[in-house]
C-alpha cells in the first residue's frame, strides 16, 4: 500500500498578504512551509514602502511573525520553456516577480521530488501555469482551497488527484525493477566444495601423499644398500687384511674366495 508523501507548501506573495497571523499559524498544520526569497525580500520593501496602508500593516505582521514560524526560504531556480520570457522583452517588476516565483517553484518541487510540493497563490496567470511544468510531485492551488484543507479536513481535487498520480508513479517504479535472479551454482572444479564429495577427495589426496612419501623412504634405502654394498667390496679389494678383520668382528659367513 503507498504511503502518503510528506506534504512541503510553497507561498507566494498573494497568499501572504491576501491571509492574517492565525491563517499563516493554519497552514502549518498541512505540512512544512517554504517562501521563495524573493517573495521575502518583497515583503520587507513593503513594510515601509507598501502602496496602501493595509499592505503595509500586513508586511510587518509578517516580519515579526515569520522568524519563529519555523517556515524557511528556499533560493531553488530552474527553467522551463513555458516560464522563460521571450528574448529582449522587457517585463514589468511584478512580471519578472510572477516569472522568478514560477521558477523558483517548479526548481523546487525538482529538488524535493519526494515531497508532493503545493504550491499557493491567488494570481491565476501563474496558477494556470502550474500543469504545464509537466512535473509529477507539483500542484497549485488558491488561498481559499488552503484554508478549506485546514478547516474542513478535506484535501482540495487538485491535491487528491495530484496524490493518486504521485502513488501511481511510485508503484510503476517498483513494479518495473527486475526482481532478483538465483545466483549459477558454482562450477564443478570449484575450490568451495564441500559434503561428502570435498570429504572423498581429501581422502584421495592423502592416501596419494602417504604412497608418494612411502616410495620415496624404499627409494632412499634401496641407494644406500647399493652404496653400503660398493663401499665394502672396494674396501675388501683395496685392503684385504683390514676387511677380512672386520668382515669376522661381524660374525657374518665368510664371503665367497675368501
Amino acid at each position: 500500500m503507498a504511503t502518503t508523501p510528506p506534504i512541503a507548501i510553497l507561498l507566494d506573495l498573494s497568499s501572504i498578504m491576501g491571509s492574517s497571523i492565525r491563517e499563516w499559524q493554519e497552514y502549518s498544520r498541512i505540512g512544512n512551509c517554504y517562501l521563495p526569497q524573493i517573495i521575502y525580500e518583497e515583503i520587507e520593501f513593503l513594510t515601509g514602502r507598501a502602496p496602501e496602508p493595509n499592505l503595509e500593516k500586513t508586511a510587518r505582521e509578517f516580519t515579526r511573525f515569520f522568524p519563529e514560524s519555523g517556515w524557511q526560504l528556499t533560493n531553488a531556480h530552474a527553467v522551463h520553456p513555458t516560464i522563460n520570457p521571450a528574448a529582449g522583452q522587457n517585463l514589468s517588476k511584478q512580471a519578472r516577480l510572477v516569472v522568478s516565483v514560477a521558477q523558483c517553484m517548479y526548481g523546487f518541487a525538482q529538488e524535493n521530488p519526494d515531497n508532493l510540493v503545493v504550491f499557493v497563490s491567488n494570481s491565476q496567470p501563474i496558477l494556470q501555469r502550474v500543469p504545464g511544468l509537466n512535473q509529477p510531485n507539483l500542484c497549485g492551488i488558491t488561498t481559499a482551497a488552503l484554508l478549506q484543507w485546514v478547516r474542513t479536513k478535506q484535501r482540495p481535487p487538485a491535491v487528491t488527484q495530484k496524490l493518486e498520480t504521485f502513488s501511481n508513479s511510485e508503484t510503476s517504479a517498483t513494479v518495473s525493477q527486475p526482481k532478483p535472479t538465483a545466483k549459477n551454482p558454482p562450477p564443478a572444479n570449484s575450490p568451495a566444495m564441500t559434503g561428502p564429495a570435498s570429504a572423498a577427495q581429501t581422502s584421495t589426496r592423502q592416501r596419494s601423499i602417504s604412497n608418494n612419501l612411502l616410495t620415496k623412504i624404499v627409494g632412499t634405502l634401496v641407494s644406500l644398500l647399493i652404496f653400503a654394498v660398493l663401499g665394502l667390496t672396494a674396501w675388501r679389494f683395496i685392503q684385504p687384511q683390514s676387511f677380512n678383520q672386520f668382515w669376522q668382528k661381524t660374525g657374518l659367513p665368510a664371503l665367497p674366495g675368501k
